[in-house]
């Protein structure tokens, strides 16, 4: 006899086996969704606790106000860097650019649009007068140089008048980049 027939004609005698075999699949089947779940929750616990921060929508300008530009995100701990903005003080303004999708961190805020709020600690600020403008704009990146020597190998410019361009530097290199703007040598190379 076909070994299918038989096993009908058993299961037709004895129907708690086929309730039976019922029952073994079932309880597989949620074993294995059981142990999906917990490879689950393990690998968001590895990750970390997850941190509210705020993220630019639209890439953000030197000077720009931030309000209506960022957004709140639920990221992972360990891919929302140190620094990193939960909510944003008061009338804040961006301090360099920040792109599209970015996390804001301190560093990247200043709490108003001033010069003097986007000199880096430890810097200082040089009004250089440029007889050919180098096109330097604020939050630009420049290097600092006069008669073919480096004054300061990184600088930002952090202000703009019509005369002159407000540029930080590094406390150590200010005063020989202060002397040079005064002589009208100094230089500002755009950096990229």
């Amino acid at each position: 006899m076909n070994l299918l027939a038989r096993l009908r004609q058993v299961l037709a005698r004895r129907p708690w086996l086929y309730w039976l075999a019922v029952a073994a699949v079932a309880a597989a089947g949620a074993l294995v969704a059981m142990r999906a779940v917990t490879s689950v929750e393990v690998a968001r616990d590895e990750w970390g606790a997850p941190r509210t921060v705020l993220v630019v929508g639209d890439e953000v300008a030197p000077g720009d106000a931030l309000a209506g530009v960022v957004e709140r995100r639920t990221m992972p701990g360990p891919v929302v860097p140190d620094g990193a903005l939960g909510d944003l003080p008061g009338a804040a303004v961006a301090r360099q650019r920040i792109g599209a999708g970015e996390i804001v961190v301190e560093h990247d805020v200043v709490a108003t649009a001033d010069p003097q709020a986007r000199i880096p600690p430890g810097w200082h600020a040089v009004a250089v007068a440029e007889p050919v403008s180098s096109g330097a704009d604020v939050g630009d990146e420049v290097v600092a140089v006069a008669a073919g020597v480096v004054l300061a190998a990184s600088g930002v410019v952090v202000g703009t008048t019509v005369d002159a361009v407000l540029v930080a530097v590094p406390s150590a290199d200010a005063p020989a980049v202060a002397m040079a703007a005064t002589t009208g040598e100094l230089t500002l190379l755009l950096t990229g």
